[in-house]
């Protein structure tokens, strides 16, 4: 009884450290008055993140990540990315596909079409 409890525990345990990470997300919030804004990071081996923004409809976003070895992207491979945005929250994913803790800079524009 005692290994099926211990077993579960760090199932549990598991579960629980994961999902945290699962749901973890940043928020990236412009100055009064701009339309730009960086941020720095580093990254674990096979880590990814999750950027939060807030826009209009119908707004151009641009983003762009860089990272001493080209190790982080985003979600499509890439290290640059534009879209057409939402209204509310917006969402860029960034991911380290190397081995090796990785510093990085993304940097997010946004303006009207």
């Amino acid at each position: 009884m005692k290994k099926i409890n211990v077993k579960a525990f760090i199932l549990i345990s598991v579960l629980v450290v994961s999902s945290s990470d699962l749901f973890a997300q940043t928020r990236i919030r412009f100055a009064r008055g701009t339309t730009s804004a960086s941020v720095s990071g580093t990254l674990y081996g096979g880590e990814t993140r999750t950027y939060v923004l807030g826009a209009r409809r119908g707004q151009y976003l641009s983003a762009n990540v860089s990272s001493r070895n080209g190790c982080v992207t985003f979600q499509n491979g890439e290290t640059s990315a534009s879209y057409t945005t939402i209204s509310g929250n917006n969402h860029l994913y960034v991911g380290n596909g190397c081995g090796r803790t990785t510093s990085f800079t993304l940097t997010v524009s946004i303006s009207s079409q």
